[in-house]
């Protein structure tokens, strides 16, 4: 079984498809040849909270990984909010309406429960809990003989560890796509919800690790990674010092005020902030980084792509920030 213990997806996405390239196997599969690792594979983060892709050759959409994270932490599981910033979600709807499987969905509202604050309740009141599992998989709905439906959680459970005041998180997965899944949406949902977790109950972000029972890469996707330039310290180019030594840009928290940031989200996934007087934001992660993001993706879609440019270039968060004007820049 394959271990990469990496700093950050970056580094995870080059080390794995160079591990693939070695020792996959080549199968068929529904959706086209695949490589895939021959067991299991285990990724570890240190740095989780280096969570954004700038690989050219990945492209990937940081409007599309920021605010399907932000739609899972609020519990949702409606198709029209994340069409918004990717026009095809609704292929992997069985009615056009809802996502069965939606994972922030599963964690706040499937089971009749809030597993979040359950979770939080158990983190803080048990000093050393090994009980503290938040799971997306139910076998009343999931395991069944057939093989209908479009939407099945890939990612299953989650566990969480609080020790010496930092949380640390593993997440088990039956099936992950590598290049779009693992290393890509996933590090994004997971690590912000790790983060979540962390901050709403005051502590610090400690590792995060993924259990992947099946990691595979498509060969289309796979192939068109060719040529690209590990990156395997991308934050440390976001550094602010004026002179060396140089250090690893460190993003704003997400949380900073726990009694109102549900609250708060909750406003803005409702549009509450497009006039200043709606609602002022106490979390400002959601004012300067949230907000501009969307802001900066309407105008694009809308078709002023320089006011969107030049909005995306006020985002907070520096790593969001680079990766926005990025992706507007290449398709300009």
């Amino acid at each position: 079984m394959n271990h990469f213990l990496v700093r950050n997806v970056s580094e995870a996405l080059c080390i794995a498809k160079q591990a693939l390239e070695v020792s996959g196997i080549l199968v068929k599969t529904r959706n086209g040849a695949a490589y895939e690792f021959p067991g299991p594979v285990v990724t570890t983060y240190t740095h989780p909270r280096e969570r954004v892709l700038f690989y050219k050759e990945r492209d990937a959409n940081p409007f599309f990984h920021f605010m399907e994270s932000m739609w899972m932490l609020a519990g949702r599981n409606d198709v029209d909010w994340i069409m918004q910033f990717n026009g095809r979600m609704n292929t992997y709807s069985d009615d056009g309406v809802t996502f069965h499987g939606a994972y922030g969905h599963r964690w706040r509202t499937w089971f009749d429960k809030d597993q979040l604050a359950i979770a939080q309740h158990r983190l803080l009141t048990y000093e050393n809990d090994r009980r503290t599992v938040v799971t997306m998989w139910d076998p009343t709905t999931d395991l069944n003989k057939t093989n209908d439906g479009k939407d099945y959680p890939c990612n299953t459970q989650i566990f969480f560890s609080l020790r010496d005041e930092t949380l640390d998180m593993t997440v088990v997965n039956r099936s992950n796509d590598m290049i779009w899944g693992a290393y890509g949406a996933n590090a994004v949902h997971m690590s912000f919800l790790q983060e979540y977790m962390a901050q709403m109950i005051g502590v610090a972000v400690g590792r995060y690790t993924q259990f992947s029972n099946n990691l595979h890469a498509y060969a289309e996707p796979l192939q068109k990674l060719e040529g690209m330039h590990p990156q395997y310290h991308p934050y440390e180019a976001l550094d602010t010092s004026e002179a060396p030594p140089y250090t690893a840009y460190e993003p704003p928290e997400l949380v900073t005020h726990p009694d109102c940031f549900d609250e708060e989200l909750e406003h803005f996934m409702q549009g509450e902030w497009e006039d200043p007087t709606d609602h002022e934001y106490r979390n400002e992660y959601l004012r300067y980084t949230a907000v501009p993001m969307f802001m900066s993706w309407r105008l694009w879609k809308e078709g002023d792509k320089e006011t969107a440019v030049l909005l995306s270039m006020t985002i907070q968060d520096l790593a969001w920030q680079k990766a926005c004007s990025e992706w507007f820049m290449r398709r300009m």
